[in-house]
C-alpha cells in the first residue's frame, strides 16, 4: 500500500487519537449539560459515557477491517464522513446556541485535516468506494443523533 493512501494505518488511526481527544474536550467542557441548550434537556452522563463507548469501539473495527482489506476500504471513507459531519454539526451547534459548542475545537483543529485528507485520498485512489461510504458515514451519524436526543427526553 502506497504512503498517505486514504487506508494508510497511521492516518486511519489518527482518528482514534482525535476521537479520544474530542470526547475529553466534550467531556470538560460540559457538553451533557450544553446539550439543554439545544433539546431543553441535558445528556445524561452515563449516555454520553454509553454512547462515546461504543462509537470508540465502532471506530477501532473499522479502522482494523479497512487497513487490512481493500474491499473495506469504504469503512475508511465512513469514518472521515463522520468526522465531518461532527464538525458541521459542532459548527451549526455553535451557530444556533450563538456560543462554544463544546467538542467545536477539537474538531475543527483535528476532524477537517484527518476527513479530508482520507476522502481526497480516496477520491483520488479508490473513487468506487466513497458513495457507499458517504452514505454510512451519514447514516451512521444520524443514527448517532437519533439516539443521543432520545435518551435526552
Amino acid at each position: 500500500m502506497a504512503r498517505w493512501s486514504y487506508r494508510d494505518g497511521a492516518l486511519l488511526w489518527s482518528f482514534v487519537a482525535a476521537f479520544a481527544l474530542h470526547v475529553a474536550e466534550e467531556w470538560f467542557a460540559g457538553f451533557p449539560e450544553w446539550v439543554a441548550n439545544v433539546v431543553s434537556t441535558p445528556m445524561p452522563p452515563a449516555a454520553f459515557w454509553i454512547i462515546n463507548a461504543a462509537a470508540m469501539v465502532l471506530l477501532i473495527a473499522g479502522v482494523r477491517a479497512a487497513i487490512r482489506s481493500e474491499r473495506s476500504g469504504w469503512i475508511a471513507v465512513t469514518i472521515a464522513t463522520i468526522a465531518l459531519v461532527n464538525t458541521a454539526s459542532h459548527l451549526a451547534g455553535a451557530l444556533l446556541t450563538r456560543g462554544y459548542a463544546p467538542g467545536l475545537v477539537s474538531a475543527v483543529i483535528l476532524y477537517v485535516p484527518l476527513g479530508s485528507l482520507t476522502l481526497l485520498r480516496a477520491l483520488d485512489q479508490a473513487r468506487d468506494q466513497v458513495g457507499r461510504g458517504v452514505l454510512a458515514g451519514v447514516l451512521l451519524h444520524a443514527l448517532v443523533f437519533a439516539i443521543a436526543f432520545a435518551v435526552t427526553r
